[in-house]
């Protein structure tokens, strides 16, 4: 299973939801991949410094969480950005989510992590897949 990663999995993993952490050992035990689109990782170090958590306590998070040869960073490309941009103008959807569902297309992911209604539209014309967890 090719996972790819919204902010809310991250904010879930971070705060040792049992199911986040079920899915991110199978990832780095099992077979699976997690891909984090660079806009996710964003989104979720500003969340986590709302929450008044310091930066030394999220780059340790995102280091332990980087350690895996599963689990990638994905950069934005062109490819990405125009079709972010599109499905975003297409669903009313933000540029953040929409940069995250363009990953995930893109990327090839199987599942899209979020617990995320918004992503509904995208979900119902069979775009993407998604899972909470």
């Amino acid at each position: 299973m090719r996972y790819c990663a919204d902010a809310w999995y991250l904010l879930g993993l971070f705060s040792h939801d049992q199911k986040a952490e079920r899915i991110f050992r199978d990832v780095t035990h099992g077979k699976d991949m997690l891909l984090i689109p660079l806009t996710v990782f964003a989104e979720t170090t500003k969340k986590l410094l709302q929450q008044g958590n310091k930066q030394e306590k999220i780059d340790l998070f995102f280091e332990t969480v980087e350690s895996s040869e599963k689990i990638k960073i994905i950069p934005p490309d062109k490819g990405i950005a125009r079709e972010a941009a599109r499905i975003s103008l297409a669903h009313g959807l933000s540029m953040l989510d929409s940069f995250a569902a363009a990953t995930a297309k893109i990327s090839s992911a199987d599942t899209l992590l979020t617990a995320d209604a918004d992503y509904a539209p995208l979900v119902k014309k069979k775009y993407i897949k998604t899972q909470s967890w």
